[in-house]
């Protein structure tokens, strides 16, 4: 089922993102559970999103930030031909992951320890917005 918004945004401009944001996290289908993942709230302006990640290492992961998006990647790992698993429980894909940001949310670090890659994220105050007065020319 498509989300179809647009006589919401018939008298908005440069909101068109908000929209194509909805579609996103409308489609249950793209979302992959894959890997496990924690958003705490560490205090009133800290966060952290943290990443369950057993095997990896920091070179196989890239996190990019860009319009916002925070995205995490990883082409997952190679296996090793000379092992056999008699059982298999620890995966070790490629996924992607994809959140959202707000504008006043900076990232100020990031760790993988004990198989976990955690993502700070601190909130900043938003700048004082004045009104604009526009001058009608002739």
């Amino acid at each position: 089922m498509k989300l179809d918004l647009s006589q919401l945004f018939h008298t908005s401009i440069g909101f068109d993102h908000l929209n194509r944001f909805l579609e996103e996290f409308s489609n249950k289908s793209q979302v992959s559970s894959y890997p496990p993942y924690n958003i705490l709230k560490i205090s009133e302006d800290n966060y952290r999103i943290s990443l369950a990640l057993a095997g990896f290492v920091a070179e196989d992961i890239e996190i990019t930030l860009e319009e916002m998006e925070l995205r995490i990647t990883s082409k997952g790992i190679k296996n090793d031909e000379k092992i056999q698993y008699l059982y298999r429980g620890i995966a070790n894909r490629a996924f992607e992951k994809k959140y959202q940001l707000a504008e006043n949310i900076k990232i100020s670090g990031a760790s993988l320890k004990n198989g976990m890659l955690c993502i700070d994220l601190k909130k900043t105050p938003p700048l004082q917005k004045k009104a604009q007065k526009i001058v009608i020319t002739d």
